[in-house]
């Protein structure tokens, strides 16, 4: 991807490691609440973060946590010297430039200290994070890098989807990564499939034009992206298998996403389920979440008053309101408690899932407005910060970016900061809607998109000017 490195990328690398290396040398490992999770293997979790805690643990056990983050501080500081380079190369950036994306690729970094609710330092954090917002951001520039080949089937293509495939690996938020890399493959494959019957002059023959799809690679990149779901589900398996001793995929998402239908649910719901001993533990729940306001019902008027209420109460729902008498519950019925904690983990989840299963018929109104209120807010937090004025702003920002990239692709489909942007807007939307139906939309799952946005945003605000200036100039 960079066959010559620019010697003036050293500049960047020397800024990339005296900032983190600061963080490293003025900070320390930071142990919070999904670290356990993580070093015990068990099955809520992904296994390439608790596999690489492993492994510290067996090179240093005494200053495993101090060897994570010294890992996780290196590789920030080499995926964002490739990331800058790669930008470099391809938008022919000056000095100029290039220390503004330098302080756009640190934003996450500076921001989620500064104005998170956690305030962690995020490769100095025991948790996924640390390593994700490094690995992004490269494994993004891989997609950019295999778009503008424009070739769907190659080393290229299916190089970035096993990028994306470890990353899925780590937390499965990135699954839909999957997905836009199928978008874009399949875009190229009817790019090219269009450009192939017009020179064979048989433009206006569907039955061409289906054929040279299919000749373009079509049945390849559909064969990829199921493999790639298949061998993630295979690979979470064995890995359970291997450390738990159960076959099983990842389980707690379930579990997430009921606290989103108990949020929207009321008593007379429970009506629904048929189970006499579901139907009692749902209003067991129900009725400890209302007397506490752990409803939709007491939220504040307005989209961001709602979304915000909804994220108080969501991991107290999933947790304490919901995970406490469904343990007991299955406990009572199945026989299984904390001594067998995985098994335990595993049948709270189905508990969860029969319950959605019973009430979302009742409360899909409500779970409709409450996702969308979520939604709103994770547009926002990709962005911005969730304040009035900032809401607006982003839907400016947001308009500004879709028009331009618009009027970049009228004036032809040669814009590399058109279709970076386009990608980057598809997977804003996927990842903020995928985000909501599991869990809520807090800034550090929000702002894997941020600098990318600003990045592409810059680059098609500079084409449009050069654009301009070459007209008026008669170039």
């Amino acid at each position: 991807m960079l066959k010559r490195f620019d010697k003036r990328n050293f500049i960047f690398l020397f800024l990339f490691t005296a900032f983190f290396g600061y963080l490293f040398l003025t900070g320390e490992p930071v142990y919070v609440g999904d670290t356990f999770q993580y070093e015990n293997q068990m099955i809520m979790r992904e296994p390439v973060y608790a596999l690489l805690m492993q492994l510290c643990r067996f090179i240093t056990p005494q200053n495993q946590y101090w060897l994570i983050i010294l890992l996780q501080n290196i590789l920030a500081v080499a995926a964002n010297t490739f990331v800058l380079a790669f930008m470099r190369k391809r938008f022919r950036l000056n000095m100029g430039v290039s220390l503004l994306f330098v302080g756009l690729l640190l934003a996450p970094h500076i921001m989620t200290p500064l104005f998170a609710s956690t305030h962690l330092t995020l490769t100095n954090a025991l948790m996924t994070e640390g390593i994700l917002f490094s690995l992004y951001p490269m494994t993004f520039v891989c997609l950019l890098d295999m778009m503008w080949s424009e070739r769907p089937v190659s080393k290229k293509s299916f190089g970035t989807l096993a990028f994306f495939l470890l990353l899925s690996l780590i937390r499965g938020q990135m699954m839909v990564l999957f997905v836009v890399w199928f978008l874009v493959a399949y875009f190229l494959v009817v790019k090219n499939a269009v450009a192939k019957t017009r020179r064979m002059q048989e433009h206006k023959n569907t039955f061409v034009l289906a054929e040279n799809i299919g000749k373009q690679g079509l049945v390849p990149i559909l064969t990829a992206f199921v493999l790639a779901f298949a061998a993630r589900s295979m690979i979470i398996h064995v890995y359970n298998y291997c450390e738990q001793g159960l076959f099983v995929d990842t389980v707690s998402g379930k579990a997430m996403s009921f606290a989103n239908v108990l949020y929207v649910a009321d008593r007379e719901d429970g009506e629904a389920i048929t189970d006499d001993g579901l139907r009692g533990l749902f209003y067991e729940m129900h009725d400890l979440a209302d007397a506490d306001q752990m409803n939709y019902r007491y939220a504040p008027s307005g989209i961001l008053g709602r979304a915000a209420y909804h994220e108080t109460c969501h991991d107290e729902l999933n947790f304490t309101y919901f995970g406490v008498p469904a343990k007991r519950y299955v406990e009572e019925t199945q026989g299984l408690n904390t001594d067998h904690y995985q098994e335990l983990m595993l049948a709270v989840d189905e508990v969860a899932a029969s319950l959605s299963s019973a009430l979302m018929p009742q409360v899909i109104g409500r779970y409709v407005v409450n996702y969308i209120d979520v939604i709103v807010l994770g547009f926002i937090r990709t962005v911005a910060y969730e304040t009035v004025f900032l809401a607006w702003y982003s839907v400016f920002i947001y308009m500004a970016a879709v028009i331009l990239t618009i009027l970049l692709w009228r004036r032809g489909n040669k814009s590399m900061a058109a279709s970076f942007m386009a990608v980057v807007l598809l997977t804003i939307v996927g990842n903020v809607c995928a985000t909501a139906l599991m869990i809520q939309c807090i800034s550090r799952y929000m702002i894997y998109n941020l600098p990318l946005f600003y990045m592409a945003g810059f680059l098609e605000l500079r084409e449009m000017i050069q654009e301009r200036h070459g007209l008026q100039d008669g170039i």
